[in-house]
């Protein structure tokens, strides 16, 4: 089941309705198609203030690192009615580009013979209340699938789940006392002299001490490993040397030695960071409420539906639901970069990111998106919503479905 957002002829956010219902008034010429994906209609009459439908509408948010639920519940008089629900795909390459482009103003400075050298020129890197912006771009494409669905249908009130990771639990494996926390994990507040210290000064490969040690990863940086203690190892500059560019080779030999383990705080770090940034915009939409994790799982289980995060952002809005009723259209829902690398603008009435049909000769079927075009042989590659790649495939058998608009709705 598919619900359709509603608005009147001066655009006024009235209550959703079914897509078979949305349809039956285009043909009849009583609305008009505004968005396809999801659907959206406007009524060519005013609904007068009176009429309106006023049973609340909440929104439900279930933060997370890579995937986001999200959810629409209206609390109608009989029963409570899901209405729309979808999984928002972050992106993780932010990080990526921001080092790519740091290492290329680097290199062009660097080449700039003719200025003097400056320091502490990146104020706006450090100033307070600053959230890097790899984080600050998820709490962003949060809230900018919320805004463009305020657009469309007015919300109430807004429920978010409030994280509370015990980074100290995690590094440990088990909840520690409440003196623990009070006790730093390391020998001294410099990491490596904290590691060379519990080394005792003593290459942990071939046993040498009487030479200036190195720290080694025992996970590389590359492969997302920390810059935890229980990932780092006193190393002789030889031994060093030797297992450089082999670390995987050597990672479980190490791991034994120090009693480390690999660890990765990066997707708790990117939920708890930015959550009160994303906190006081969620405010000035609406009224803001906040719930646990706890309360989630425990509603969940008693009211029997199946654990997904867009059905957790259900759970979130407080509202009873029956399992049967959750079963609607889960959303795919990506907020694209604003900038595109496209080289070119169109071929054959075809743009770059629309979304469209594809119909091979067996009529075999895929939906995607066009990831790049190619004028000379008429050709495109494309995304499927499933994520398979496909190259060089021929407009001729192309039909248009919807024409990007900031967000893919899938």
């Amino acid at each position: 089941m598919t619900h359709c957002f509603v608005l009147d002829a001066q655009g006024n956010k009235l209550s959703p309705t079914r897509e078979n219902r949305a349809w039956y008034l285009i043909r009849n010429q009583k609305a008009t198609l505004k968005s396809k994906f999801p659907m959206v209609i406007q009524l060519k009459k005013e609904i007068h203030v009176e009429e309106i439908d006023t049973t609340p509408i909440l929104l439900g948010i279930d933060d997370g690192s890579k995937l986001v639920g999200i959810a629409l519940v209206q609390e109608c008089k009989a029963k409570n009615k899901p209405v729309f629900k979808g999984t928002i795909e972050l992106r993780t390459d932010v990080k990526e580009k921001i080092s790519v482009r740091r290492g290329h103003r680097r290199y062009r400075r660097q080449h700039k013979k003719y200025r003097p050298r400056r320091f502490d020129n990146r104020s706006s890197s450090k100033r307070e209340g600053r959230i890097p912006p790899s984080i600050k771009q998820k709490k962003d494409s949060i809230l900018r699938v919320v805004n463009r669905l305020h657009r469309w249908i007015r919300i109430d009130s807004i429920f978010l789940e409030d994280v509370l990771i015990d980074i100290r639990a995690l590094e440990k494996g088990y909840k520690p006392y409440k003196w623990e926390y009070q006790q730093s994990n390391r020998l001294d507040e410099n990491i490596r002299k904290a590691v060379v210290l519990r080394d005792y000064n003593t290459c942990q490969d071939c046993g040498l001490s009487n030479t200036r040690m190195e720290v080694h990863h025992i996970t590389p940086r590359r492969l997302n490993g920390s810059d935890s203690i229980h990932n780092l190892i006193t190393l002789c500059s030889s031994c060093h040397e030797k297992v450089t560019g082999d670390e995987l080779n050597h990672r479980e030999k190490f791991y034994q030695k120090v009693n480390g383990r690999k660890i990765s705080y990066s997707d708790a770090i990117h939920v708890m960071q930015g959550k009160t940034y994303l906190q006081n915009k969620l405010k000035k939409i609406s009224p803001l409420s906040q719930t646990t994790g706890g309360d989630t799982a425990n509603k969940r289980i008693d009211w029997g539906i199946e654990k997904t995060h867009a059905n957790d952002a259900i759970v979130i809005c407080h509202s009873n639901v029956r399992p049967e009723q959750c079963e609607i259209k889960n959303w795919t829902i990506k907020p694209m970069r604003k900038h595109s690398d496209k080289k070119i603008e169109s071929v054959n009435s075809f743009h770059h990111r629309d979304f469209v049909k594809y119909t091979k000769r067996n009529g075999e079927r895929y939906l995607a998106y066009i990831t790049a075009l190619y004028p000379e042989k008429k050709q495109c590659n494309m995304t499927t919503i499933e994520g398979k790649i496909l190259k060089r495939y021929g407009l001729s058998r192309l039909t248009l479905l919807w024409r990007f608009n900031k967000i893919y709705w899938l």
